[in-house]
């Protein structure tokens, strides 16, 4: 899921911060990490926002957007990146 605000996609800059989906949901009982269902993520399993496992990853390895998540589900991640980050 990128992460980065709209205000930082310069051009010039070929990556995204991405926070990575996992279907390891046993990665649910971190403390900031979001369970997300699969019917809001269109993705064919339920999975985890895993929090501490923030990356770049180039622009040219995304191929399209599945989905936007709801604004409660953003709002969890943006609390687990304060969290972890210590925001």
């Amino acid at each position: 899921m990128v992460v980065q605000t709209d205000q930082v996609r310069e051009p010039r800059v070929r990556s995204f911060l991405v926070v990575p989906l996992a279907s390891r949901l046993h990665l649910e009982g971190l403390p900031g990490n979001v369970r997300l269902d699969r019917r809001d993520t269109h993705l064919a399993k339920t999975s985890v926002a895993n929090v501490y496992d923030v990356q770049k990853v180039l622009r040219t390895d995304f191929i399209e957007r599945l989905n936007i998540l709801p604004g409660h589900q953003l709002g969890a991640i943006a609390d687990g990146l304060r969290l972890v980050l210590d925001l």
